[in-house]
């Protein structure tokens, strides 16, 4: 007998659904990448304030966004899934593929953005991420801050391969480095901040 098995025998369907998505995402919250993320990066967002879009939205990020708020901020949330709105802010959440993120936000531009798990986990091919960091670009404002969250084994080095190029610079962040990975996981943090425009 399978574990959801055995947690809908004794919680019901929907209530062994939960445990086990509760369980998963203690797992997923007990990464270092994950801490860091919680410790580091969302209290310095949240100490710059602003308009903060966070792209790619599960059960366990739904906590994350009153935390960015803490300094008077306001959070927006995006996925490609229409079910993950209810693991988005709600009120101010839309659905869409981020390759598109300037359509699905054209009257929105933000000061910081984060996008985590999101490369690798559905926007694979290159050019989808290369497309992705243009649509993003075209939402943050010059000077803003893009926190990417990646996989070593889901991609090559987005970075590297110039993807990011010419909309962001890497820059340290947050008493971090502009680059951080991790040696317990595949996960990397790139620190990006929006080139001025061209004149």
């Amino acid at each position: 007998m399978g574990l959801r098995t055995f947690l809908a025998g004794i919680f019901g369907g929907d209530a062994g659904k939960r445990a086990l998505q509760i369980r998963r995402s203690s797992k997923i919250l007990a990464l270092p990448d994950r801490k860091m993320l919680a410790d580091v990066y969302i209290p310095a967002l949240a100490a710059e304030g602003g308009s903060i879009l966070w792209v790619g939205c599960r059960a366990y990020t739904a906590g994350d966004y009153e935390r960015l708020e803490a300094g008077g901020g306001e959070t927006w949330t995006s996925d490609i899934d229409p079910g993950a709105e209810r693991w988005g802010r709600a009120g101010r959440h839309r659905t869409g593929d981020v390759c598109a993120a300037h359509a699905i936000f054209a009257d929105k531009v933000f000061d910081a953005i984060v996008c985590n798990g999101v490369l690798g986990f559905g926007v694979d091919a290159p050019e989808q991420q290369r497309r992705a960091l243009e649509a993003l670009a075209h939402i943050l404002r010059p000077g803003g801050r893009l926190l990417l969250g990646w996989n070593v084994d889901k991609i090559e080095d987005p970075i590297a391969a110039g993807f990011a190029e010419p909309w962001f610079s890497p820059e340290p962040f947050a008493g971090q480095p502009s680059r951080v990975t991790f040696a317990e996981t595949t996960h990397v943090y790139d620190s990006l901040v929006r080139r001025p425009l061209s004149s």
